[in-house]
């Protein structure tokens, strides 16, 4: 092979985060609005999936919740009206809750229970004792206890300033190879309310690890290599890249791969081996079946929405036009389960330009959207819609919002201006501006979908109006 050739399964996600029942043809249906169940801002308790999917608790309605990919971390609700004053700096919040899990390596003693300890969670302890684990039937500990602020600047400064102390508790869960840290700490100067502790400690009884364990990224790796070199012994399977896997002479990076396994870790020879398998049949294709005439293939060269950051690395040589929220537009060969980005060499075989393959890309992107219809669901009223999902995924979902005939009938339905979320390949969420707390709370959705979904996009919003398509800006 004389150029390495990235694929990608079409093989949709499901999307759960926005539950939607079927219409035809952006007709609306009166449904409720899913602000009611915004996991941060509920009327009850909603449930959460922390890092990895290794457990699942509820968060309880009094509390906000901020998720990343490592750790998630609770605070009160702020007042209605607090901290809306963009010139007014930031009141820290009075206390924080922050859940962190990890792997166990028994080889590796920092990833150890004992490795968190109170004296080096909380310095400067003044007071510190154990209290009653949550789940007496665990490996549950718990320590509450008193801290001394630290302060910074010469120590002449430190001697004649008054001594600032916190309040904190401390609980650490021990499940099979996961460990899970909680950590509640006051402001310094406050001390921490029994509502509050409650609020935590019943979040915290909540707790259920995943029944199947799924595995940190280099673990994975390392299995399916394993499962390559069972399957293809007399191929060269090897590591590569940062996250990636060398077929021979093909590469393939493996995060959409991993994101699929988080959510279904009991499905993991079901979702790596197609792919594997898919990589290896491209070894035996010929110049033709890599570098085929255009004449050939030109009803098959679609345009697909990439992250730029991406694109710019893994796909450096592949064709790619820049576009809005730091997304780009590149180009693939649609196969029967799969589709291949064009290289760059390909233009050159062709002899077309940039501008004409984005021609020829969006004429299939009409044809295909005119014989496939967007089958959506619209939330609200027959006279005032509110927001607008797609029924099914499909890898051509998104890359649909290229085209002005959709920007059309999504402003008729929703208004002259419209936000529209993007978190994967998949998915789109389309919100009407006549809602700005709607909006937020997609905002918050999108978010969480970019960070757990396979095929991510972006966690930024895009506005779709009448000069086109542009970044939403939240003033």
């Amino acid at each position: 092979m004389t150029e390495p050739q990235p694929l990608q399964h079409k093989s949709s996600c499901d999307c759960q985060s926005f539950h939607a029942a079927p219409i035809e043809n952006l007709q609306s249906s009166p449904m409720t609005d899913p602000s009611d169940s915004n996991p941060a801002r509920s009327d009850g308790d909603n449930t959460l999936r922390g890092p990895g999917n290794w457990f699942s608790l509820t968060c309880p309605a009094e509390l906000e919740v901020r998720q990343t990919e490592s750790f998630l971390e609770f605070r009160a609700l702020a007042e209605d009206g607090a901290g809306t004053d963009p010139s007014s700096p930031a009141t820290p919040p009075e206390w924080t809750m922050t859940l962190y899990a990890a792997w166990v390596d028994e080889s590796d003693p920092v990833t150890d229970a004992a490795s968190f300890q109170a004296e080096t969670l909380f310095p400067t302890v003044i007071r510190s004792s154990a209290t009653t684990p949550l789940h007496p039937e665990s490996a549950d500990r718990a320590w509450a206890g008193i801290s001394r602020q630290r302060h910074n600047g010469p120590w002449w400064r430190r001697v004649f300033r008054k001594a600032v102390t916190y309040e904190w508790r401390l609980w650490i869960f021990e499940h099979e190879q996961i460990m899970l840290v909680a950590s509640l700490q006051s402001r310094g100067g406050f001390t921490l309310g029994p509502k509050s502790v409650a609020a935590c400690e019943r979040s915290l009884r909540s707790v259920e690890f995943a029944k199947t364990l799924a595995k940190p990224p280099e673990i994975f790796r390392t299995e399916v290599v394993q499962l390559g070199r069972k399957y293809f012994p007399l191929l060269s399977i090897k590591p590569a890249g940062s996250f990636g896997l060398q077929i021979e002479d093909s590469e393939i990076n493996l995060a959409n791969f991993y994101r699929s396994y988080l959510q279904q870790p009991d499905n993991f020879k079901q979702i790596v081996l197609p792919g594997l398998t898919t990589v290896v049949r491209l070894q035996e294709w010929g110049p033709d079946q890599l570098m085929p005439p255009l004449d050939e293939i030109s009803d098959r060269v679609m345009p697909m929405l990439y992250p730029e950051t991406e694109a710019d690395t893994t796909l450096k040589d592949f064709v790619k036009m820049p576009w809005v929220c730091g997304l780009a537009v590149m180009f693939v060969l649609d196969e029967d389960d799969t589709y291949r980005f064009v290289h760059c060499k390909m233009l050159q075989s062709w002899q077309i330009s940039e501008v004409e393959l984005q021609e020829l890309a969006m004429n299939n992107l009409n044809t295909f959207a005119r014989d496939n219809p967007l089958e959506v669901t619209v939330i609200g009223e027959d006279d005032d819609a509110r927001m607008l999902v797609p029924v099914s995924p499909n890898a051509y979902n998104s890359v649909r919002l290229l085209g002005p005939e959709l920007h059309g009938r999504l402003r008729k339905l929703l208004g002259a201006e419209l936000v529209v979320g993007v978190p994967n390949r998949d998915f789109f969420v389309a919100v009407s501006l006549n809602h700005p707390n709607l909006v937020s709370d997609v905002q918050q959705r999108v978010i969480q979908d970019y960070q757990s979904m396979h095929h991510p996009l972006t966690s930024r919003l895009l506005v779709i109006s009448a000069d086109g398509v542009s970044e939403y800006c939240d003033v």
